[in-house]
C-alpha cells in the first residue's frame, strides 16, 4: 500500500438557516454546494496542487437534497470552475459522511487507483435547503 497524507483542509462555519435573523446566520442565503465551491480554489492554491491532477472529488453529506442526488459531487466542481475532467462522487452515510469521504479517498490513494482525492462536505442545513428537505416519519425536523 502507498502512504497517504492529508495535505490541507479548509472549512466554513455551518449555517443554521435562520433567514429571519441574519446577524446570527451569515450563510443562510448560500446553498451548501455554493459554499463548498468557494473553498475549493482556496484549498487547491494553499496546498500547491494543480486542479488538473485531482483524480476524484468526494463529497459527503447526509441526506442530500434536490440536485445533490442527480449530480452528486459534480456541482461544487462546476461552480468552482474546476476542470470537467475531475471525477466526483457523493457519499450519503448518516452521521459520518465526511469521514466516509476521507476513508474512500484514502483507499483509492493507498491502493494506487488515484493520487489526489480531496473530500468535501456539504452541511445539511444551508440556505433554503431546509424547506426542500423531506423528513422520514420519525423526524419532524426539530
Amino acid at each position: 500500500m502507498r502512504d497517504v497524507v492529508i495535505a490541507g483542509y479548509l472549512r466554513t462555519a455551518q449555517s443554521r438557516s435562520r433567514p429571519n435573523d441574519p446577524p446570527r446566520d451569515w450563510f443562510y442565503k448560500l446553498r451548501a454546494d455554493e459554499l463548498l465551491a468557494k473553498l475549493l480554489p482556496k484549498v487547491i492554491k494553499r496546498t500547491g496542487v494543480k486542479a488538473e491532477e485531482i483524480d476524484d472529488f468526494i463529497v459527503g453529506s447526509s441526506i442530500g437534497v434536490s440536485e445533490q442526488w442527480a449530480y452528486g459531487g459534480r456541482t461544487p466542481v462546476w461552480l468552482a470552475n474546476l476542470p470537467e475532467t475531475i471525477a466526483a462522487k457523493f457519499v450519503d452515510q448518516q452521521c459520518g459522511s465526511s469521514m466516509a469521504a476521507i476513508h474512500i479517498g484514502f483507499m483509492e490513494i493507498a491502493m494506487g487507483y488515484a493520487s489526489l482525492c480531496p473530500p468535501g462536505q456539504r452541511p445539511l442545513w444551508v440556505g433554503d435547503q431546509r424547506e426542500e428537505k423531506t423528513f422520514p416519519p420519525f423526524d419532524k425536523g426539530g
